[in-house]
């Protein structure tokens, strides 16, 4: 039963990853919330996570986690493909729901699920970090004080190397570098440009599996504004963003986690600056947002509203559809059969490439007396993801420019 008005609402995670331990950490230092309940397929891990946390309860279900009345806010930290499920779960269990970046796969996923929130008055909202990071106001601020006069043109970039990190390059598990690294961009224009966009155009590179790699996204808006997003999953960036005016420029580091801003005018010399105030994580702000919200008895922030999660999930609706980058939740059955076929024949593919150099490794070392190890075996990132290891990860890759596109598998 959810506490309004008074005392501390019992937050619960579900999933024990990466993500699900930054929450973790946060959550102890915010007044509003107590770490409560924790769930994962796997009942070691949930406990484990648990005392690790001070989490009060672990479950080895969502299910069981959310027949738990005292659970008063969920948190989903699994990996893209499992949001719909457990967001609808949470919905129609009238848990309010906190979900991971992107909210759904796509936009009729997130519209239905969200209609359904509105139909059964349920709270629901998207942990997109960098809409309540109280610098985003600064900002904005700066923008409208007029001090570059009128904005006419956006660019920023991000990229990281996680290239080999498993669930980036799985279309099962909703892979790629567009709906886990460009969608921060996508935020970042629409916080900075608005919404009203007249074309969008798109080009990309390709991994062996066919899902986004790097690429560049153009936003022309109906007022002749432009952004220019650049895009990598393999490549690390500058993380800046640089808006323009017609009397100068905002330059702003880490587009990401927004670090500082420095003011040009029309002769590159510096007029204003501004540093980030201090934080623990970030994540503090979107979850102090969620509890004002289900105390208010709203069921969405006014940072990121219902609308805005649509809106960008059609964004990246539109892109992928120029990429031609789908996944197989997307696929009708004849669709699913070919995809099936062509992983099979990768995966066949790779195991031969990767079985010569292991053999030949194993009696070098034999013959050296080092004995020998297993080729192959996944190692953890330095983020708690798990790395592929580097010929299984892939290096067959395409790229597309316009309408020039690789062959869709058979």
């Amino acid at each position: 039963m959810i506490m309004l008005g008074f005392g501390k609402l019992n937050m619960a995670v579900v999933g024990t990853g990466y993500m699900a331990g930054k929450m973790a950490e946060t959550i102890r230092y915010v007044s509003e919330v107590r770490p409560y309940a924790v769930c994962s397929r796997s009942t070691d891990r949930a406990y484990e996570f648990a005392r690790k946390y001070g989490f009060k309860k672990a479950y080895g279900s969502l299910q069981e986690l959310l027949e738990d009345r005292k659970v008063d806010l969920v948190y989903i930290a699994t990996p893209h493909s499992e949001h719909y499920e457990q967001v609808k779960m949470c919905i129609e269990y009238g848990r309010p729901v906190l979900c991971e970046k992107p909210f759904c796969l796509n936009a009729p996923m997130a519209e239905e699920l969200l209609a359904l929130a509105h139909e059964k008055n349920v709270f629901a909202a998207e942990a997109m970090w960098i809409r309540f990071l109280p610098f985003a106001g600064q900002i904005l601020e700066t923008l409208r004080s007029g001090i570059i006069g009128e904005p006419v043109m956006l660019t920023a970039g991000l990229g990281y190397n996680v290239g080999r990190v498993r669930r980036m390059l799985d279309p099962d598990l909703g892979g790629g570098a567009l709906l886990d690294i460009g969608i921060y961009l996508l935020n970042f224009a629409s916080m900075v440009f608005g919404d009203d966009i007249s074309r969008i155009n798109a080009h990309c590179t390709y991994t062996a599996l066919q899902l986004d790699e790097q690429e560049s996204i153009t936003l022309r808006y109906s007022s002749g504004r432009i952004a220019q997003l650049a895009v990598s999953m393999v490549g690390v960036s500058d993380r800046r963003a640089v808006i323009s005016g017609t009397k100068g420029c905002i330059v702003i580091e880490n587009v990401n986690n927004f670090e500082s801003l420095t003011v040009l005018d029309s002769d590159h010399n510096k007029i204003a600056s501004y540093k980030r105030p201090g934080q623990r994580t970030g994540y503090e702000y979107e979850v102090r947002a969620c509890a004002r919200a289900i105390r208010d008895k709203r069921i969405e922030v006014e940072e990121m509203d219902h609308e805005q999660i649509i809106s960008i999930l059609h964004m990246t609706d539109h892109i992928r559809s120029q990429l031609k980058v789908r996944f197989p939740q997307e696929m009708n059955e004849q669709e699913l059969e070919a995809y099936h076929k062509f992983r099979a024949e990768h995966t066949a593919s790779r195991n031969k490439e990767t079985a010569a150099p292991a053999a030949d490794r194993a009696e070098e070392a034999g013959a050296a007396g080092e004995g020998t190890a297993s080729a192959g075996a996944d190692r953890p990132a330095e983020n708690g993801e798990t790395l592929l290891p580097a010929a299984a990860a892939g290096t067959e890759k395409g790229s597309a420019s316009g309408g020039d596109l690789p062959e869709e598998p058979a």
